[in-house]
């Protein structure tokens, strides 16, 4: 069973801790974290942090925020 701050409450969503990584989902897989990052879970913990918790955003407003993101960089 997913360890309850890899998964968001119920009509959430979370985003991969990772920075660069634009993953939001119900939950981040162990497999996500392996194929995309080379890390377990618990590395990607350890080393980034946990999840956030992110707004019910339709695509359009998710793309402005990742395009934000970009710009900041």
């Amino acid at each position: 069973m997913a360890e309850t701050y890899w998964s968001a409450k119920q009509g959430g969503y979370i985003k991969c801790p990772v920075g660069g990584c634009n993953h939001i989902g119900i939950v981040i897989t162990n497999a996500h974290c392996r194929l995309e990052h080379g890390m377990t879970r618990k590395e990607v913990q350890e080393k980034y942090g946990l999840p956030q918790n992110v707004s019910r955003l339709n695509k359009r407003q998710m793309k402005k925020i990742i395009a934000k993101k970009g710009e900041v960089k």
